[in-house]
């Protein structure tokens, strides 16, 4: 638990120190990118570990949003930021579950016109939040791409499809190891650029 605590710690530094050094240079490539965006994570499902399958949340939609940032760095290199929150899921027998997720990483892409096709991947942190039973804070990854459709030089559409693994676990531990959620998200956002 405690290294657990101390890796988040460290991934949270690293992409406020990232995005701090991002922002604070002076590019000529398309410059800073801020994303309001609507996410729908598809399946989502937790299982909760040994001997709790009667709490495991089935799959099923998870809605929510947030915002992102994203730093063109030359016309085909990008890195990005990203802070998801979801609604709740409740299961039959009353348990809560609400997340947060951090997401940061490269991207490539390529324009074509008023269309910018990217491909992207990201490491971060995931903070579930149970009601009666605490919270708990894990790795998660993301690789995924979309579009993004410019109809003015400072604001466009980005539309995109990523797939999340969120709750990395603990590998070493076979007996009572922590489980996982993978699925895919889709994305729809508002883009401003300066």
């Amino acid at each position: 638990m405690i290294k657990l605590r101390f890796t988040s710690k460290c991934v949270l530094l690293l992409s406020v120190v990232c995005c701090a050094a991002v922002l604070g240079m002076a590019q000529d490539e398309g410059g800073t990118e801020i994303t309001g965006f609507y996410q729908q994570y598809r399946d989502f499902g937790f299982k909760l570990g040994e001997g709790t399958s009667a709490s495991d949340f089935a799959p099923q939609p998870l809605k929510g949003g947030g915002f992102g940032l994203a730093q063109n760095l030359t016309p085909w290199f990008a890195l990005w930021t990203q802070f998801a929150f979801y609604g709740s899921v409740q299961q039959a027998d009353g348990l809560k579950l609400r997340i947060i997720n951090n997401s940061q990483g490269p991207r490539w892409q390529k324009n074509y016109g008023p269309l910018r096709l990217y491909v992207k991947g990201g490491v971060g942190i995931s903070h579930y939040s149970f009601e009666e039973i605490g919270s708990n804070t894990k790795l998660s990854l993301s690789y995924g791409g979309g579009a993004q459709i410019w109809m003015a030089d400072w604001i466009g559409v980005t539309l995109d499809l990523s797939h999340f693994v969120m709750g990395v676990p603990n590998l070493t531990d076979l007996e009572g190891r922590d489980k996982w959620d993978s699925g895919l998200t889709f994305t729809p956002g508002l883009t401003i650029r300066f």
